[in-house]
């Protein structure tokens, strides 16, 4: 008997230490996850992004909500601006550190701060972004005298000059009227404060609607196809050097999943920016969405201010080749690498 309670005692005992020790395992795990968590988020390096009002912006939208950004260690803070030169404007008040801007756009702004271009990220067809005029103009030659309007301060104020120049139209023989937004632009094309200006995607439909608007030409007639470039400030590179390779990262993850996906891209631009999301599917599958750097991207770049400076259209006065930063895109995506600076004269 005595036996039996001494027994008993004992498997009593050994319960109780397994059990408590599989409170403490538990108890342990529990510790763990949360500490885990909190070095996770503790690791997450802050980057203020500024994008684009439209679909320009899309790669840093997706990144965002599909958790790339985060999958990368970046915890993005997303300010939304009307164009991509404006995101370079707040980049150089120090509102953000990565913004994104077409070629002229950002060239126009290498002159007056410490800006870094780390890759391409865009580019659209030619042909379809639209030359529209109104009120029975239906020729480019057409346009002498007659008020255009442009967005100011971004790519098209390459495009229209560009444009003008290959008609044999002197600056002075048009009236440029710069507007500060494609909402702007659509409303004086609607008045007929403008008389004609170029179009794409969701904004080109809108104008098509207007009364007596038709198609003169379009951007293919250059030929000339915006290319956007991602820019960071030289401080955030210096300060979190390993952000421009986490981002770049991000973003090529997120440039994958809007080229095999662009209806559910067109959700998210829908949830994040009010863009029509059926529009947007629809325009996707006519942009080129990728992280990279080839010659041809810098090469247009270089074109691209050639003409500007001598235009007097951008203030210059830089080295292109001082303004390209490759170390993050070679050491995230080196199979993304083709542009060498020594070809770049």
């Amino acid at each position: 008997m005595k036996n039996k309670r001494l027994l008993m005692t004992l498997v009593t005992m050994s319960l109780t230490v397994l059990l408590t020790g599989c409170g403490v395992k538990k108890e342990n795990k529990a510790n763990i996850d949360t500490k885990t968590s909190t070095n996770k988020e503790q690791t997450l390096i802050p980057v203020r992004f500024g994008a684009d009002s439209g679909t320009f912006s899309i790669q840093f939208q997706v990144a965002k909500e599909k958790g790339y950004f985060e999958k990368y260690g970046i915890k993005p803070e997303i300010s939304v601006y009307s164009y991509g030169i404006d995101t370079l404007n707040a980049a150089l008040t120090d509102q953000v550190d990565v913004g994104e801007a077409m070629d002229f756009a950002a060239l126009s702004r290498f002159s007056s701060g410490d800006l870094k271009i780390l890759s391409f990220i865009q580019t659209g067809k030619a042909e379809k972004s639209k030359l529209l005029a109104r009120d029975g103009i239906s020729s480019v030659e057409e346009l002498k005298g007659k008020k255009i309007g442009v967005q100011k301060a971004t790519v098209n104020e390459y495009v229209v000059a560009k444009y003008l120049d290959k008609f044999n139209i002197k600056p002075n023989e048009i009236s440029k009227e710069g507007l500060s937004s494609n909402a702007e632009l659509i409303a004086a094309f609607e008045r007929g404060d403008i008389k004609a200006a170029f179009f794409s995607g969701t904004f080109l439909d809108k104008a098509l609607k207007v009364q007596g608007a038709r198609v003169i030409g379009s951007q293919a007639d250059i030929p000339f196809a915006p290319r956007g470039f991602l820019v960071a400030k030289d401080k955030l590179l210096k300060e979190k050097p390993e952000a421009a390779k986490r981002i770049l990262l991000a973003l090529n993850e997120a440039s994958k999943w809007i080229n095999e996906n662009p209806e559910a891209a067109g959700e998210i631009a829908f949830k994040t920016l009010k863009l029509p999301k059926d529009g947007v599917a629809r325009d996707l599958k006519d942009i080129t969405n990728e992280i990279r750097l080839t010659n041809e991207d810098v090469e247009q770049l270089r074109d691209v201010y050639d003409y500007a400076v001598k235009n007097n259209l951008i203030k210059g006065g830089f080295n292109l080749k001082e303004k390209i930063v490759i170390e993050p895109l070679k050491q995230a995506l080196p199979e993304k690498l083709g542009y060498n600076p020594d070809n770049l004269k």
